[in-house]
């Protein structure tokens, strides 16, 4: 009874001695937080620019998380996405030496955190039903001093992009000035200043784009002749530079040489001015900056256009007629639009009419990242073929696989005048050389982006007029204008945000669905072609039938075209009967996947634990036996 009680006794002090180390290590490691990023994709590292911000901001930032804890509405799936955007934020807050803090706040009903959050502008949304009162938050606020910025609903569909929302946010809040934005431009996209005097007529606006930027940015009209960019613009907008001289290309050699950001709309054929009614009217000139482009390693060609079947968009010819215009590219995200880069990756569609192609390979010290690009089908075409409204009219093109449409070039650039600035009209090349301060090589990192159309800018391409009680209000059609805008947000911020790509994805797709849907709709679409030109080749059938009948008997159904219309019936329903066989067969092959994807969930890892079980225990007995 003693052994007992005493085996008793030792076995309980024993645990209490593990329990004890247990809570003092805890103790001693509470504040310690390791962590390794094992995810293909590295969805919870941050950038080493990213880093490189926040450790360099000049005040402390407190970001403030509002989130309706105690909600029981909110399904498993958003408070696994929430239980990410903390481990996020947390994870900058670690990286920043301090500079962050943050905090989370459950704002529940009539509660002070409640209050602050509609102080703050988040906005609520309802997940009770229809009619109910909105009652979840989930947004985010950085404070700093007494600057603020919100994100008023984290959307989780733009989780791939919450590195860069949330560096934006924190340079937002430490930005001590507006930003300031410089236009220089061909096109008459900054209407002329008012006169009090006179009513601002309708040419005589700005264009959609800027009057958005004006909204954010300090607007700096830049000459096209100017010979010098002034240096406290924050970036620059270069819009269809027509017949630019070589000082202005000289002075944009040399704000780039200082660490410019440069935004270049290129066009081999501009209609920016023209009719939007009439796309067929003779075009503008072409519009380059090549002079500086070779130097940096790319060419932009401005002799032809590239046109691509994939991206065809219908077009209204003026008389009625609705055409696919091949050179008229109506481009779609994940197919055309860089879907890793910050810039592209939330837009879904770009129409870019007649629009150039960007090649070469960057010089030393660059990098180059494509934006856009066309298809592998692409081609790229002069500009009589490319204004032919036949859908097929690509024959003779001369091949452009996957060309670039827009580019980010980054790093340090050379001069494209390493013998000086040109000469005026007055001087020699040795007498400005003499006479002028120039940089002949880059003082810091600088970026450039170069597009080759500058018509995506243009406000009937990007959106379209309504007229609302008396007022004219734009509704954008595409992602033209909020390309404009990321371009513009992404230059005008901190340098580490310029080269900010888009964080991985958390939900993985089903690749092979997604190839048997692929494959199911190829051959739907190559039957459906068949069943149409059987269609057109009976139709022209019928017609020469129709054309030799006497005039008595044109309402009348002959023989022959009995016969023809009931060989079509057959054979149309024959390819309908084809068609369903493909759907079947789509949805046997998925059913047939998931079946195989339930048996590995459901049975292999149990017989796998089964044999590892049943053979540790086979090898135990041979070693017992021996």
């Amino acid at each position: 009874m003693k052994k007992t009680t005493s085996k008793l006794f030792t076995g309980v002090a024993g645990a209490l001695v593990v329990l004890g180390i247990l809570i003092v290590v805890n103790a001693l490691f509470a504040g310690i937080r390791l962590r390794k990023d094992l995810t293909a994709e590295r969805l919870y590292t941050l950038a080493p620019g990213t880093v490189d911000m926040l450790r360099a901001a000049p005040r402390p930032v407190t970001l403030k998380f509002f989130f309706s804890k105690g909600n029981p509405n909110v399904p498993i799936g958003l408070k696994n996405y929430v239980q990410r955007t903390l481990d996020f934020l947390q994870e900058v807050a670690d990286r920043s030496n301090g500079r962050v803090v943050l905090e989370t706040h459950d704002p529940q009903p009539d509660s002070d955190a409640e209050e602050w959050a509609q102080r703050y502008g988040l906005v609520p949304q309802a997940t009770g039903g229809l009619g109910l009162q909105p009652d979840l938050y989930l947004g985010l606020v950085a404070v700093a001093g007494s600057r603020e910025a919100a994100i008023p609903f984290l959307d989780p569909t733009a989780e791939p992009q919450m590195e860069y929302l949330v560096a934006r946010l924190v340079q937002e809040v430490t930005r001590d000035r507006r930003p300031r934005l410089g236009i220089m431009s061909g096109l008459p996209v900054v209407a002329p200043p008012a006169s009090p005097f006179m009513p601002v007529a309708p040419g005589m606006q700005d264009w959609l784009f800027v009057s958005e930027l004006k909204k954010q940015y300090e607007i700096v009209s830049v000459p096209l002749d100017a010979t010098e960019i002034p240096a406290d613009l924050d970036a620059l907008l270069l819009i269809h530079p027509q017949d630019i001289r070589e000082q202005s290309l000289f002075a944009l050699d040399q704000y780039v040489l200082k660490g410019g950001r440069l935004v270049a709309f290129v066009d081999p054929m501009c209609i920016g001015e023209e009719s939007p009614d009439d796309p067929m009217a003779m075009p503008q000139l072409s519009s380059d900056i090549n002079r500086l482009a070779n130097a940096w390693g790319v060419t932009v060609d401005v002799a032809r256009v590239v046109a691509d079947l994939d991206a065809a968009t219908p077009v209204n010819l003026g008389d009625g007629r609705a055409e696919r215009l091949p050179a008229w590219l109506s481009l779609r995200g994940g197919l055309n639009l860089d879907r890793q880069d910050i810039v592209t990756a939330a837009l879904e569609s770009l129409m870019l009419p007649f629009a150039g192609t960007i090649t070469g390979t960057p010089a030393d010290g660059l990098t180059m990242s494509s934006l856009v690009v066309a298809s592998d089908g692409a081609v790229t075409l002069d500009s009589c073929q490319a204004r032919n409204p036949a859908a097929l009219n690509t024959r003779g093109g001369l091949p452009a696989a996957g060309a670039a449409l827009a580019v980010r070039l980054a790093g340090r650039f050379p001069t494209a005048f390493p013998d000086g600035p040109p000469a005026a009209a007055d001087e020699t090349n040795e007498v400005a050389a003499a006479t002028n301060a120039w940089l002949q090589a880059a003082e810091q990192e600088a970026a450039v982006i170069l597009v080759a159309d500058a018509d995506l800018l243009v406000n009937d391409y990007s959106a379209r007029r309504v007229n609302f009680f008396g007022q004219t209000l734009y509704q954008p059609f595409n992602d033209n204008l909020n390309f404009v805008l990321n371009l513009a947000e992404q230059l005008t911020g901190n340098p580490a945000l310029i080269g900010l790509r888009s964080r991985g994805r958390f939900d993985r797709p089903f690749e092979r669905v997604l190839a048997l849907e692929r494959t199911a709709q190829e051959r739907w679409q190559e039957e459906e072609e068949k069943l149409q030109q059987k269609l057109m080749q009976t139709q022209q059938r019928l017609n020469e039938l129709q054309s030799a009948k006497s005039a008595d008997q044109q309402l009348v159904l002959s023989a022959a075209q009995k016969q023809e219309l009931d060989r079509f019936r057959q054979e149309r329903f024959e390819t309908q009967r084809q068609l369903k066989e493909v759907r079947k067969n789509l949805r046997r092959s998925i059913e047939r996947l998931g079946l195989s994807l339930k048996v590995l969930n459901m049975a292999a890892v149990p017989v796998l634990v089964a044999a590892f079980g049943l053979g540790y225990g086979w090898r135990r007995r041979r070693r017992a036996v021996a």
